[in-house]
């Protein structure tokens, strides 16, 4: 018997090696100048999609880093005042390793290859000549993971809002939830006092804007419920949940799990969005839109397109 073993055995490995020769890595994927959108299941030149900010003709979106964002669709020209993170913020408080990988050196690793102090981009400036504070949360920094670093971030940035009167603190999430490197420090920070934060804002006459990108998810997206205001970035935006589908599955057990558990069209049907975008393209217009209606500014007319999903109900209009 010993004999089939070892034949199973060098059977499983040679089909392991052509696997792995066939599939192309992680490089290969980056330095390839196509990619295949899963909306359409269509090959989509790089360079095409980037001229449209990362949206597929179908209207699949793919991540969009924060400065591109702040660069060419929020600011006005542009223009904006970067919010700095603490110098003294840790996004290690326990000193964490594994396998030998410390993970402060991983943190640094993804500084260098994003240039963000933190994993959130946060800036001031105007948007439609209101004046906003906005936070924006790059995946590729560690999936987003939110430490103790990355709250005391938020938590200036919401600062600066007070201080300077802003209109609006406008977040655009995308993110895997609390690090749970920075055990109870990434809870405590992350959650209660961030929430704390967005409380203090409402007090102080600031709208809170939040707008789910795919993949928020964890603590974060409990987060993002303290907003006053909730879109999805898109209706086929996923991963919209607390939990993954895997493990909301095993909870439910028995129970099979809608087609779109977790999409952006199905948390607005279930009441737990405002609403959400037909395109990344059309938020400026829209949140500018209902900033000025909510804290009655009619120096510039109000309008919303019939097409957008994103409504005004007239009652509102009518009080501005």
């Amino acid at each position: 018997m010993n004999w089939i073993r070892e034949k199973v055995r060098k059977f499983v490995e040679r089909a392991k090696q052509t696997l792995q020769k066939n599939r192309p890595s992680k490089k290969d994927q980056e330095d390839s100048l196509w990619m295949n959108c899963p909306g359409c299941n269509q090959m989509q030149l790089k360079e095409d999609l980037k001229k449209n900010f990362n949206v597929c003709s179908c209207l699949h979106h793919f991540d969009l880093d924060p400065k591109t964002r702040f660069d060419k669709l929020i600011f006005d020209d542009g223009i904006y005042e970067l919010i700095h993170c603490p110098s003294w913020a840790n996004p290690d408080p326990i000193n964490f390793s594994y396998n030998g990988v410390k993970a402060i050196d991983k943190y640094k690793n993804y500084q260098k290859k994003t240039g963000q102090e933190s994993a959130i981009l946060i800036a001031a400036g105007k948007m439609n000549g209101l004046n906003v504070v906005c936070a924006g949360y790059n995946w590729s920094f560690g999936g987003s993971a939110i430490s103790l670093r990355e709250s005391e971030h938020l938590l200036a940035g919401m600062q600066y809002a007070i201080d300077n009167k802003a209109d609006c603190f406008l977040s655009f999430y995308c993110s895997g939830g609390m690090d749970v490197k920075g055990n109870l420090f990434s809870l405590t920070k992350g959650m209660a006092a961030v929430i704390m934060a967005m409380n203090t804002l409402k007090r102080k006459n600031i709208l809170t804007v939040g707008v789910l990108s795919s993949k928020t998810t964890g603590g974060l997206f409990v987060d993002t419920f303290a907003n006053q205001l909730l879109f999805a970035e898109n209706k086929n935006s996923n991963n919209l949940l607390f939990s993954g589908k895997r493990v909301s599955a095993s909870v439910n057990k028995g129970t099979q799990l809608p087609e779109d558990f977790g999409y952006g069209s199905s948390l607005k049907e279930l009441g737990m969005l405002d609403g959400f975008f037909e395109s990344r393209l059309e938020i400026k217009e829209r949140i500018s839109t209902l900033i000025r209606v909510l804290l009655k500014k009619p120096e510039v007319e109000a309008k919303i397109e019939k097409e957008s999903n994103v409504t005004v109900d007239a009652s509102i209009k009518a009080s501005a």
